[in-house]
């Protein structure tokens, strides 16, 4: 993981970030800008989440990973060996793979590394577009399991909230954090709005609705607990 200052590494805390405000900054490598959301550098418990732009043309270079790699499509499309990845495409690399990640025609990409709590686990490629959805009329919302997993700790998903739904008052045993794909999520808080990445911690309550458009969105779980 690189060396930089931390950004909302504390777990105990809402964190929210608006990255329509944020502006890009530069990187190490050409053509390629990020948004940082959080920075955590530690050798267990280390995690970075962060938006990155890449200019049409631009790569990253050559890297075996040392951590894993998790990457969701905002727009456009990007490649690397393993395959060419469209809009809302979600792909996880895991540690050890060797990836050489580019776009030929530009895109922005929410990504996050991080070290693994649990070793090991399959490569997965999930297209949002053409993966099959359920159904969750009770909660009034369509879901994409992305990586549900047997012991429970770590889970992500894209969810689709229909309009004017009120969900019922809830906390996140293990944490979650939410980045707003499409329209607007509000809770007794604030109002997340499409591009606005907020964190609950462990234990946080709240009662979140939509109103007049549907809301998705990118959401793990379990990322707060080590």
């Amino acid at each position: 993981m690189r060396v930089a200052p931390d950004v909302n590494a504390d777990p105990s805390q809402v964190a929210v970030m608006n990255t329509n405000t944020m502006a890009w900054e530069p990187t190490e490598w050409p053509g390629i800008t990020r948004k940082v959301l959080e920075f955590v550098n530690h050798p267990r418990m280390g995690r970075e989440t962060a938006l990155l732009k890449f200019a049409p043309g631009a790569a990253l270079p050559t890297t075996v990973l040392t951590e894993r790699m998790d990457l969701f499509v905002v727009q456009g499309a990007c490649a690397d060996e393993h395959g060419t990845y469209g809009t809302h495409t979600f792909v996880r690399n895991q540690p050890g793979l060797t990836l050489t990640l580019s776009s030929a025609e530009g895109c922005e990409l929410y990504v996050k590394w991080r070290v693994p709590i649990r070793a090991g686990g399959p490569r997965l490629v999930i297209d949002a577009k053409s993966a099959k959805w359920m159904e969750f009329p009770h909660r009034g919302a369509d879901v994409l399991h992305l990586y549900p997993n047997s012991d429970g700790i770590e889970t992500g998903r894209i969810g689709h909230v229909h309009t004017n739904r009120k969900l019922p008052s809830h906390d996140h045993s293990i944490g979650e954090e939410t980045f707003v794909l499409k329209g607007c999520l509000t809770d007794e808080y604030a109002a997340y709005g499409e591009g606005v990445w907020f964190r609950m911690p462990c234990g946080k309550p709240h009662a979140p609705f939509t109103g007049d458009a549907r809301c998705m969105m990118l959401i793990r779980e379990g990322d707060l607990v080590w």
